[in-house]
């Protein structure tokens, strides 16, 4: 194929959306002539920005309602359908951005349905390894292989980062006044069962104080100011209850701060500048591999083979299995649960990830400074 003219399409979260960047790198290896655009949900189109070889960025409002969506889909399928790609790659597609893909009228198109056991509706290649499990990545690279393209398996995402956002991350890092080695904790997450406790996390920061002699960064999102008041209450509470020394309380708690809301270009410096950034399995995670980053996450109900797709060396994660409460899994496929809250088994999945193993693991792979002896 030499296609002159391309658009991938990933309308999904933030983590799924930093995975696309892998495949249209390849892309735009393989097609160095080709015009490439992308449609992701407006919130992700900064990801892009900065990464060479994109040609345009289409997006659609990342908060509609089912039919507000359909609108949306429907108008951007007609300015689509003029700009006469050659061809679609539809990355995780649902039945929606399928239609999407085939309204644009391209006569080469990629589709891939996640689904392991869904047909492929509206592709005109055939996407080799259908209902083989893979790591989600893999997937995506098979929606770009199916072009023809020779893709090694391993890749992971780049995200870009521009000077000027390098410098203002260093700018709020130095406010903040924590020094190095910098944990960051991704306190985040889709559902509350994704998450680790917050105590833990209160407990870890202070470890990392006393251990390693460095700061500790809590992140969220712009929704989440309740989730960091819920951390920094634990530190103070966890200090309280363990040191009766009031200097030693004020010196780790002076190591300790959290943010929340940052853009997501900034968040990507922030990433970049720390040590390394240990959390739930959520977006941020993704991102902070895509700034080189060492990572440390923490699973629970879902398996880490599909959604972690990094090598352990560098971005260990820590999991428990064979859970007998995990029961949602298509048969021969990893047992993962989809509940929202655990209120049966006392979110023992989560609970059993103890403190000593992630510090251990964020000592083992954290980015030291030059002028520390590791």
């Amino acid at each position: 194929m030499a296609p002159k003219k391309i658009l991938a399409i990933k309308l999904r979260s933030m983590g799924d959306t930093v995975l696309m960047i892998a495949p249209i790198l390849e892309m735009t290896r393989s097609f160095p002539q080709a015009e490439i655009d992308i449609a992701v949900l407006d919130i992700w189109a900064p990801l892009f920005e900065g990464m060479p070889g994109i040609h345009r960025i289409w997006t659609i409002p990342h908060s509609l309602g089912r039919y507000s969506r359909l609108m949306e889909l429907t108008r951007l399928a007609l300015r689509l359908r003029k700009e006469k790609y050659d061809c679609v790659v539809n990355f995780h597609a649902s039945p929606s951005t399928a239609k999407l893909s085939f309204a644009t009228g391209a006569p080469c198109r990629s589709i891939h349905f996640h689904g392991h056991y869904d047909r492929d509706h509206f592709s005109t290649v055939e996407i080799p390894g259908k209902g083989t499990l893979k790591p989600v990545i893999e997937r995506d690279m098979d929606t770009v292989r199916a072009l023809g393209i020779h893709v090694p398996a391993g890749l992971t995402p780049q995200v870009y980062l521009r000077p000027s956002e390098e410098a203002e991350a260093q700018t709020l890092l130095d406010r903040f006044g924590i020094p190095k080695p910098i944990l960051a904790l991704n306190l985040g997450a889709s559902r509350p069962t994704k998450s680790w406790p917050i105590e833990r996390y209160g407990s870890l920061a202070i470890e990392w104080c006393r251990k390693e002699k460095g700061g500790v960064l809590a992140i969220a999102g712009p929704s989440e100011e309740p989730l960091i008041r819920t951390f920094l209450n634990s530190i103070d509470d966890l200090l309280l209850a363990n040191f009766s020394d009031t200097h030693t309380r004020a010196q780790i708690r002076s190591r300790i701060t959290a943010t929340h809301g940052l853009s997501l270009r900034i968040l990507a410096a922030v990433m970049s500048k720390v040590s390394v950034v240990a959390g739930n399995d959520s977006g941020p995670k993704h991102l902070a591999v895509a700034v080189n980053t060492p990572t440390v996450t923490l699973f629970g109900p879902e398996h880490p083979f599909e959604w972690h797709p990094y090598p352990k060396e560098r971005h260990p994660y820590l999991f428990t299995e064979s859970l007998p409460c995990r029961k949602d899994a298509d048969p021969g496929m990893p047992a993962w649960c989809g509940i929202f809250e655990c209120e049966t088994e006392e979110h023992k999945c989560m609970r059993l990830i103890g403190v000593d193993s992630v510090f251990n693991e964020c000592k083992r792979v954290a980015k030291r400074p030059t002028n520390q002896i590791t």
